[in-house]
């Protein structure tokens, strides 16, 4: 009996550990937050460096996959579906900015509470002047979308950037294999890495490096000639470190130890710098990037992103554990950050809607709650405001529903949907891709 309820219990732990994929620490501070990206809205909050945590999660149909803290009070969230989420006041509460940027942002990064970029799929990079905005306006982001050739949209996805200003960056692309059954193949089994400079506020753009042997998932500079980008071999799963000295122009390999595995984040405090991937591996430098050894994390799962808040305290954010160090990684800890329940969205108390697959080719799903019953209305809107079509408009019980478009009868380009009942009117972005 004892071996059974032990069972049930590590089922119910495993059931409910999450993916934890992003993390963020506010400058010499000890507050810190971690999102996940397999729950929708999952937000936790930490006042003391991740001894203790505090659930500010809401509701939301949206997977969040990086998290970007200026300061305690202002940070950013970057989601699926292209949303980014600002909040002003330490994540106590969550405004929604920039619909529709790409089908993910994976990455945010914020210059001043103004001037910040998203790292997205889709061969999109989105950016903004106006990142304090709560007023949920579709200009606050603008999407900026690199030509094919050489960019084909579902071959590149940005997963890192770095920027000094508001109007270059450099990002870097990078693709895990995908296995799908039928018919059976996987793909994306060879380097997908791109490296990439914008100028001009994106107008105008440079392609540094491409590589078919490694993929690359972050990219930090420490001024504008100065940089290190990190990855791997998806096919070996070996890490791989490599550092310019003119801006990206020419890449030069890194000596790391042999046993580091396929990295997903870097980040630079000074001299010290970490970088966190595959098989739980943490790697440190304390001489600004010349030479890396092996910490311990006494985790075996991937790890995929890493913040410092000052050289001492850092989180790591990863596959079902978070972990948090007070003496620059000398000493890893799991953090103690309970077990989700419940979703939020199965409580929502308002109208919530979501667009899958955005961008979309031929079929899409548009799927949308309520929390009590009401007259619905479901209409798509072309980019100059004519109606398109009508798809739902009649009264319905409080529930989630799913409705199929079949976009194939449509054109290229940017429609609105509009979600309206007698609580409140949503709108999303819907890009149709041909």
């Amino acid at each position: 009996m004892k071996r059974l309820v032990l069972l049930l219990f590590l089922f119910c732990t495993i059931a409910w550990a999450h993916t934890f994929h992003g993390a963020a620490m506010a400058p010499n501070t000890l507050k810190g937050w971690v999102v996940a990206s397999d729950t929708w809205g999952y937000v936790l909050h930490t006042p003391d460096g991740g001894l203790t945590w505090i659930n500010q999660s809401f509701s939301t149909w949206r997977h969040f996959y990086d998290v970007f803290f200026l300061n305690e009070q202002k940070g950013w969230i970057g989601t699926d579906q292209g949303y980014v989420f600002y909040s002003l006041n330490g994540g106590q509460n969550w405004y929604p900015q920039g619909q529709g940027i790409a089908y993910f942002a994976y990455r945010i990064l914020f210059i001043n509470d103004s001037c910040g970029w998203a790292a997205c799929s889709d061969a999109v990079i989105g950016r903004t002047v106006c990142g304090n905005d709560t007023t949920h306006n579709w200009q606050t982001w603008q999407q900026i979308v690199l030509p094919d050739p050489p960019f084909t949209y579902d071959m590149v996805a940005f997963n890192g950037v770095t920027s000094f200003d508001s109007l270059t960056c450099w990002l870097c692309g990078g693709k895990y294999p995908e296995y799908y059954p039928w018919p059976p193949e996987t793909l994306y089994t060879k380097g997908q890495g791109y490296i990439v400079k914008l100028t001009n506020g994106g107008q105008n753009w440079q392609l540094l490096l491409r590589d078919t042997i490694y993929d690359f998932f972050d990219i930090k500079f420490h001024d504008t000639l100065n940089g290190f980008i990190v990855g791997g071999n998806d096919r070996t799963m070996s890490a791989n470190v490599m550092r310019t000295f003119n801006g990206g122009n020419t890449w030069q390999n890194v000596i790391i130890p042999s046993q580091a595995k396929y990295l997903r984040s870097v980040k630079f405090v000074g001299n010290h710098a970490w970088a966190v991937g595959h098989s739980g591996t943490i790697i440190h430098s304390n001489n600004s990037g010349n030479s890396w050894q092996i910490q311990t994390s006494n985790v075996n799962t991937t790890l995929y992103d890493v913040d410092f808040a000052d050289t001492l305290h850092g989180l790591i954010a990863g596959d079902s554990y978070v972990l948090y160090t007070y003496n620059s990684g000398n000493t890893w800890n799991i953090a103690n950050v309970g077990i989700e329940e419940e979703s939020p969205m199965l409580n929502a108390i308002h109208p919530m809607l979501e667009v899958y697959p955005n961008p979309a080719k031929r079929l899409t799903a548009i799927r949308f709650s309520l929390p009590a019953e009401s007259k619905v209305s479901l209409q798509l809107y072309d980019i100059s405001g004519r109606l398109v079509k009508t798809l739902v408009n009649e009264s319905k019980k409080s529930g989630i529903y799913n409705v199929p478009l079949n976009t194939e009868m449509l054109s290229a380009g940017v429609y609105f949907l509009s979600l309206e009942t007698k609580e409140k009117r949503i709108i999303e972005r819907v890009v149709v891709v041909k």
